[in-house]
């Protein structure tokens, strides 16, 4: 980024900056209010009892094995409600086990399709607490995108039994906090 993009900001202040529009932006609040609107639904649909726990994440994992054949498939089933409340959840169970907060950048490029996609980072008052160990990103706050590890499920070689989603909630470390 130049510096006249910047406008004479330091790092800091662009990232809050980019932080804040991606926080608060009418396609996040979309997304979300039409998530929780389905998710009743969706969880009558399969099973009931979601709670949002841990180990819930072994039931999504299972889910979507069982519905989903392939990354094809996934991507041709992206807009559908088994996969968007699943995204959902997912993210949900980051948010409430490891005090993440949803983000979805209000402007997405043409050229990177997961810049339109909506992802769970750390707020960024804890921006402090990770630290790039190469020294090359100012912000190294792990961020998740529940599409990716839906993808991940399917992919040739699937790590073996479950647990790959919940997993995933280490990079937050103990407690939600990073280990730096």
């Amino acid at each position: 980024m130049s510096e006249e993009t910047w406008d004479g900001e330091d790092e800091y202040a662009v990232a809050e900056r980019i932080d804040g529009a991606h926080a608060d932006n009418p396609r996040l609040s979309a997304w979300l209010t039409e998530q929780q609107g389905r998710f009743e639904d969706w969880s009558r649909h399969h099973g009931g009892g979601w709670d949002f726990g841990e180990r819930s994440l072994d039931r999504v994992e299972a889910l979507i094995r069982e519905h989903v054949t392939s990354v094809d498939d996934l991507f041709a089933r992206e807009a559908t409600p088994l996969v968007q409340v699943a995204c959902w959840y997912v993210g949900e169970v980051h948010n409430r086990t490891r005090g993440t907060q949803w983000r979805m950048d209000p402007e997405p490029a043409d050229s990177h399709p997961w810049s339109a996609r909506p992802y769970v980072i750390v707020p960024f008052a804890r921006l402090h607490e990770y630290e790039d160990p190469e020294g090359i990103d100012y912000d190294a706050r792990p961020q998740h995108h529940p599409l990716s590890s839906l993808l991940a499920l399917l992919r040739t070689d699937p790590p073996a039994g479950q647990g790959s989603l919940r997993s995933e909630l280490d990079a937050y470390g103990p407690g939600g906090r990073s280990a730096t």
